[in-house]
């Protein structure tokens, strides 16, 4: 394990509110907690830090790369969308639809059949 440095910051008290009950859900101290989340999130902290010190350098060339990110994000998420649209069913295809677009209840199956069930402890 690699060596824990101990600071001391101070936090909202929403901050505190949500890593306190995310702690305890966990069963470990809050100084995990938070210390956890901060390392598990570092690639994104890692990904603004650079991109903060290139600001400084060269700021209109950040400006534009960000809005290229940000314009490849909602191209992303109209493609996404699109596709969804067309993978919906139509109501005429779906009995009792009303001739409304109708998307079915979602599994909480896990993708079984009904009818069949999971082994308990290895045994069928």
């Amino acid at each position: 394990m690699s060596e824990r440095i101990r600071l001391t910051i101070t936090v909202t008290p929403e901050v505190h509110e949500v890593f306190s009950r995310m702690a305890a859900a966990a069963g470990i101290s809050l100084g995990k907690c938070m210390g956890d989340w901060l390392g598990d999130t570092i690639d994104g902290a890692q990904f603004v830090a650079q991109k903060m010190e290139d600001a400084r350098k060269a700021p209109r060339v950040v400006m534009r790369e960000m809005q290229a990110f940000a314009q490849g994000l909602v191209d992303e998420t109209e493609s996404l969308a699109g596709q969804m649209r067309r993978l919906q069913p139509s109501a005429k295809t779906m009995p009792g639809a009303g001739g409304v677009g109708f998307i079915p209840p979602s599994s909480n199956t896990g993708g079984k059949s009904p009818g069949k069930t999971r082994s308990r402890g290895g045994k069928p």
